[in-house]
């Protein structure tokens, strides 16, 4: 498993000379391959069942399975988790300088806001009905009376181009565009392997998606940290890991990605919405 990681290379003159010729748009793009970078960080979520503490009553669906609630106050306060960046397919540890607190990214430094990009909040709800998701953080409304997208939780989805897959919310496709991959089985996607016997390029799409599912990989926070700090696991050359997986039943996180303010130039909306819609596998 590997997450993509990008060549740290510098432009000499001749190449310089080059993409002049090729025009402005292609020296954009390579500048923003070279610099691209997040931070991000995952939450814990549980819920909240007792209507007595002021909850929900569990939820299930046509087949008596749960599912996860619908109104935010179906769920207890969020366990923050670490901040970390990510740079060109490299992860570090981000905590010293920033931090999550009350619903936002925040900064040690001054008590800055950080700039949000995206939030998925992700369950494994049970070996039948697996994950469920939402492109949001499903603790901040009430999905029962939001309006589309933001009122159902959605199986997990992928939009295919060949063999990449793309993941999001209500797209086309239900299963990933190949089967084989270390990644899916550590990811637990064995239930979306494509049914066809064929490769696959990888997984991309909505970055705090797979940043959720990196999480079920691991038990914890704790775990998390030493998956990615430590072993080093989804960081350039593959290597395997022996964590224990997370995905017990009724366990949620929220997934939250920021801008990176150390790189205002590589860390935009645009550039990351090219990350996940343009560029190439984010894991593999």
């Amino acid at each position: 498993m590997n997450f993509l990681t990008l060549p740290d290379s510098e432009f000499d003159t001749e190449t310089l000379a080059t993409t002049n010729k090729l025009g402005t748009q292609t020296i954009d793009t390579m500048a923003h391959q070279h610099h691209t970078s997040f931070l991000f960080n995952v939450n814990e979520l549980y819920v909240n069942e007792d209507p007595e503490n002021g909850g929900r009553p569990p939820r299930v669906n046509e087949n008596g399975r749960w599912v996860p609630p619908v109104y935010r106050d179906g769920f207890l306060p969020q366990t923050p988790g670490r901040m970390f960046r990510w740079n060109n397919g490299n992860i570090e540890y981000a905590g010293f300088n920033y931090r999550w607190s009350d619903g936002q990214g925040l900064t040690y430094t001054n008590n800055g806001t950080l700039q949000h990009y995206s939030s998925t909040t992700l369950f494994w709800c049970n070996e039948f009905t697996q994950f469920q998701m939402i492109e949001a953080d499903a603790s901040t409304i009430d999905i029962a009376t939001s309006d589309f997208p933001y009122n159902r939780w959605y199986p997990l989805t992928f939009r295919y181009e060949r063999t990449l897959s793309r993941v999001s919310a209500s797209v086309e496709e239900q299963y990933l565009a190949g089967r084989d991959g270390a990644w899916i089985a550590q990811l637990g996607l064995q239930a979306y392997r494509n049914r066809e016997n064929q490769p696959t390029e990888g997984l991309a799409g909505n970055l705090a998606t797979i940043l959720a599912l990196v999480a079920f990989s691991c038990t914890d926070d704790d775990t998390l940290y030493n998956v990615l700090i430590n072993n080093l696991a989804w960081r350039g050359q593959s290597r395997v890991y022996d964590a224990e997986h997370g995905r017990r039943p009724e366990r949620g996180v929220v997934s939250n990605i920021y801008l990176d303010p150390e790189n205002p130039n590589g860390s935009t909306y645009d550039a990351l919405r090219h990350l996940e819609w343009t560029d190439g596998p984010i894991i593999y």
